[in-house]
Order: structure tokens, then C-alpha cells, then sequence
């Protein structure tokens, strides 16, 4: 089985290191205050990351990079929660409804012009009612009710009801970018406004140059950012086949093992000579079903067969050494703090799969190896997967025919896949995505029937009225304990009803050079970021959590 990758290629990082061969610039001697220039360099995505604006980036990946020039109001440290970013402070009103947040007053454009109150409301404003709706940018903010500036530097911004996740909606990792009003509000198609124009913002970062074709993208650090002059004063995204042995060379500081196989003998090498970082998986392999694609996939014991027909234990094994866990049927990541760890887990069983097929009647004729329809017709399952889940797809084929079900797999590019999954262009899908780690929230995008997402992370079909008032009243519960009790009982509902089967969570594991650098640490809720891609600790070189002694801060 090779070495596989996808999504978190972008998180293998690496850092120009003095003598180091191969990385571009020598100039610098440590990325913590010493003299010269200091220079990351990271490996690209292998799939395409879209324009880097906020309405035209793809993916996690393509978000990431647009954080680095438009900033948000707040931004996640290394603890994964918003902390004062654009804001230097904020309040909540007694009844949950009223945040008045005050941005820091030498913020500026990286035109210079300077940034105001102004244009936080025109940006809120735009993604709910302009030209940035189209894009679906503020698909998860709905229940915002007005955003009103009551002085230069002070914005207020009213909700229809308290929403738990109101912080990290607007201000977690890919939270709501403030883009300038003086260039914007002409632009009338977003999702196509490219030119240097579209890429000022008021981050940390400036993007000097770009290829799409190739995903290469060199920054320079922005030093009249209004926070203090950058640590890390250029980084660069570059296409890279693999990593870990451009680590073993001496040419990259750091390196993921990119969700794949990863022989231990080169783990144990590694370890040797660089330091370890791991943490919990917030990025998961996954079953889509369309509930909506009629029969059989619209029949729970159908959907509970194929669960228990699928070794994900064995998958997690052969792609990706067994490092990580088998998805939870809730739909949250092992280190998510709602995380129900008692909902139906459907073991390997491959007899109750069988014998389940059979009560639906869908059975192998005598001396056939593939089920009919209860017909008798030929029965075959379409499974849509992108050509970077084809080793997934193949597996789940495998598992399925095993059990007489007569899999065809079609095999596309990723944007494909994706524009089909979003669209319910599918029967079966293996879908792959992060954010489990984040804010539950997610569950009402991913599974409510009245979710406006276009996301493909989407499941198409399902719908359940019992999920749907959960969801609706775990949103306006700010009481934590109480909160998960609502939503411990919508994975329950996931589980059991199984829209949606995640496969397996591969653990993040990457090794660093901590001589050059120190501002390596993983962010919770944000898998993009990997260990070296938070602008955070790209500005301060320091992985120290925020202190909020300020009541008006979180």
C-alpha cells in the first residue's frame, strides 16, 4: 500500500534552518528574535486550494492560507479558542444576545487606509445580505439579527436568541474575515474577483506571489501590523512529493506523516533526531449515504449492514498503520469535549451484515456471488470517491463484496467529487474532511434538515424531526453541562439512524527541528493549521496560551 495524501500534505512543514541545503534563503539563524531572515517553508496541498480570498478558496487548506491576509475578530491560540485578535476586547450582554466588540484602534489595510468599525459591519453585511451570500461564507451565522458600529473602533452585533457557538462561528479558525469596504462593495461577483486588489487585507501576511497550477505560495511578512512586527518574516507553500524524506535529507525542518502508511522502522529513525508532536485526530475517512437515492440506501438496516460489513479497525491498519481510531457514529472526533462515547459502535460482523441483507431480501441467487434487489434484479452499489480516497473506496469495495454486495467504484478528480457530494450527485460516497474537533455546531450543518450549507460535507437526505429539535435547542443552550446532554442525544440519533459512517480518524503526527523553531504546536479545531500553520504563533514565535484576565475577554 503507498504512502498516502490528501488534505494534510498542507500540514507538512518545514523551516529554513542555517546550513540547511536545498530551502531557498540561508539568512536565518533562529525564528525566535535572532538576526536575519527568517523563512518557513511548507508542503503544499495536493489538491487545489481555489483563489485565496475568503468566497473563493477550496477546502481547509484553501481557507488556511486566506487567514494569513484577512484577519478575523478574534483568533484561536494554541488552547484552539478565540482570543483578542481585531478585538482587542468584547462584553456580553446578561442575556446572551448583545457582544460589543472593540477593535484594536491602529488597525490598518495593507494599503494603508485605515481599518474601522465600518467596515466590520459591511463585512457581516456582506456575507448575510450582499454579493457574498451567493458563496454560502455566512451559511453558519443565520441567527445573527443586526451589526451596527456605535463609534469609530466599537461594533455591536445582536443575535436573535443566545448562540453557544457564537465565538468560535465568527472567530475560530475559519470564522468571518473582515475584508475592506473600499475595494468590496463593487464587487458584485466574489467568487470570481480576483487581481492584487482582492488580496489586501489587514493580516500579518502579505501573498507576493502565487501559481495556482502548481500550489506554490511565497509570503512576506506585513510589519505594519497593527499587533507588532511578525517573528517569522516569509514563508512559502511549495508542491513537495514527500516530506518526511525531504526531512531525512536535511532540506525541511518539520514533517507530517500525511494520514498514511508510514513504515515504523522510519519512525523510530526520525524519532532519533527530531522532536515528536502528536495529537488526537480531528480528520476522518467517511461513508456518505443518500438517503434521498431510494433503496436500498434509504432503508436503516441497509445502511447498519454496510457497518457492520466494513473492517474500519483493519482499514485504520493497512492505511495508516494503526495510527489513530475508528470513527465514532456520533460523528465527533476522540478529543472533541461533546463526545458521546456510548452510541451504537457496529463492530466487525460480517454474519449479522449478512443476515441483515437477508431480512431485506436482498439475497444471492444459488450459485451467484453477488445479492439481487428482493426483485431478483441485479443489484449494483455505485460508490463515488476522489482519486485521493481510492484506497479507501477500494477497501470498502472489498469488504462489501465479501458480503455479496456488487460495488462499482467511479473514480474522479477532487473538485468533482466534491461539486457531486455537495449536490447529492451520489449513492454511496467516501468522503474525506476535518473539523471534528470543533464546535458541535457542525452537526446541524452536516445533518439538519433545515441547514442552508452547501458544503460537501453535507449529507444528502436525511432527515429526522427528532435531531432537528435537539439541534435547535443545544444552539441556544449556553449552560455547557446541559448542552451536552442535547447534544450526547443527537449522536444517539446519528448513530442509530447512520447517514453518515466515518471509517477512521488517523492520529496527527509530525516531527519538528524545535532547535529553529519554537512556535510549534498543534491548534485544536483547526487541522489545516498542523503544528506551524497558526498565524498566531507565526507573529509571536511563542506557543504560550493568551492569558484573558480581562472580564471582557474570554
Amino acid at each position: 500500500m503507498t504512502r498516502r495524501r490528501g488534505l494534510s500534505a498542507l500540514v507538512c512543514a518545514s523551516v529554513l534552518a542555517l546550513g540547511l541545503t536545498g530551502c531557498g534563503s540561508s539568512g536565518a539563524k533562529n525564528a525566535n528574535g535572532g538576526s536575519g531572515a527568517v523563512v518557513l517553508r511548507f508542503a503544499g496541498s495536493t489538491q487545489g486550494a481555489g483563489y485565496p480570498t475568503p468566497f473563493a478558496a477550496v477546502r481547509g487548506p484553501g481557507q488556511l492560507l486566506t487567514t494569513f491576509m484577512f484577519d478575523t475578530l478574534a483568533f484561536p491560540d494554541v488552547t484552539g479558542r478565540p482570543k483578542p485578535w481585531l478585538a482587542q476586547s468584547w462584553q456580553e450582554s446578561a442575556d446572551g444576545k448583545t457582544w460589543t466588540f472593540q477593535l484594536h484602534p491602529n488597525a490598518t489595510w495593507q494599503d494603508g487606509k485605515p481599518l474601522t468599525s465600518a467596515d466590520v459591519v459591511f463585512s457581516f453585511n456582506y456575507d448575510l445580505h450582499g454579493a457574498g451570500q451567493a458563496t454560502g461564507v455566512g451559511q453558519g451565522i443565520h441567527y445573527i439579527r443586526s451589526v451596527t458600529a456605535t463609534g469609530p473602533h466599537t461594533v455591536v452585533i445582536e443575535l436573535k436568541a443566545p448562540e453557544a457557538s457564537f465565538l468560535s462561528d465568527i472567530a475560530g479558525a475559519f470564522g468571518v474575515a473582515i475584508i475592506p469596504q473600499h475595494i468590496w462593495s463593487t464587487v458584485t461577483d466574489p467568487a470570481h474577483f480576483q487581481g492584487p486588489r482582492s488580496l489586501i487585507g489587514s493580516g500579518p501576511y502579505r501573498l507576493k506571489t502565487f501559481d495556482l497550477s502548481t500550489g506554490s505560495y511565497d509570503f512576506v511578512a506585513n510589519n505594519g501590523f497593527y499587533l507588532g512586527k511578525p517573528t517569522v518574516q516569509q514563508f512559502q507553500i511549495i508542491p513537495e512529493n514527500d516530506p518526511l524524506i525531504a526531512l531525512q535529507q536535511g532540506q525541511l525542518t518539520s514533517a507530517s506523516t500525511s494520514n498514511g502508511v508510514f513504515p515504523q522502522a522510519e519512525f523510530n529513525l526520525l524519532e532519533k533526531s527530531f522532536k515528536l508532536l502528536t495529537a488526537p485526530g480531528e480528520f476522518n475517512e467517511a461513508l456518505f449515504f443518500n438517503l434521498a437515492g431510494g433503496s436500498p440506501y434509504n432503508q436503516v438496516n441497509f445502511r447498519h449492514a454496510v457497518a457492520y460489513a466494513l473492517n474500519r479497525q483493519d482499514m485504520l491498519g493497512r492505511l495508516a498503520d494503526g495510527r489513530g481510531v475508528v470513527g465514532s457514529a456520533g460523528g465527533l472526533g476522540p478529543d472533541n469535549p461533546y463526545l458521546d462515547n456510548d452510541v451504537a459502535s457496529y463492530p466487525y460482523d460480517p454474519a449479522k451484515a449478512k443476515t441483515l441483507l437477508d431480512q431485506l431480501g436482498i439475497k444471492a441467487p444459488p450459485g451467484t456471488a453477488f445479492r439481487t434487489s428482493p426483485g431478483g434484479t441485479p443489484l449494483t452499489i455505485p460508490l463515488l470517491t476522489s482519486s485521493a480516497d481510492i484506497e479507501q473506496a477500494q477497501l470498502v469495495q472489498q469488504y462489501l463484496r465479501a458480503v455479496g454486495l456488487n460495488v462499482q467504484i467511479t473514480s474522479v478528480d477532487q473538485a468533482t467529487s466534491d461539486a457531486a457530494d455537495a449536490s447529492g450527485h451520489y449513492k454511496m460516497a467516501v468522503v474525506h474532511f476535518g473539523g471534528l474537533g470543533s464546535d458541535p455546531s457542525g452537526l446541524i450543518q452536516r445533518f439538519a434538515s433545515y441547514s442552508k450549507s452547501k458544503s460537501f460535507t453535507r449529507v444528502t437526505g436525511y432527515r429526522d424531526p427528532a435531531f432537528d429539535r435537539l439541534a435547535t435547542e443545544q444552539a441556544t443552550t449556553v449552560n455547557v453541562a446541559q448542552r451536552k446532554r442535547l447534544v450526547d442525544q443527537m449522536q444517539v440519533l446519528l448513530a442509530n439512524d447512520l447517514p453518515e459512517m466515518p471509517l477512521y480518524i488517523p492520529e496527527q503526527i509530525t516531527f519538528v527541528n524545535a532547535k529553529v523553531f519554537h512556535g510549534w504546536a498543534y491548534t485544536p479545531a483547526c487541522p489545516p493549521c498542523g503544528v506551524g500553520m497558526n498565524k498566531r504563533m507565526l507573529v509571536t514565535g511563542s506557543t504560550t496560551p493568551v492569558a484573558t484576565s480581562s472580564p471582557t475577554s474570554p
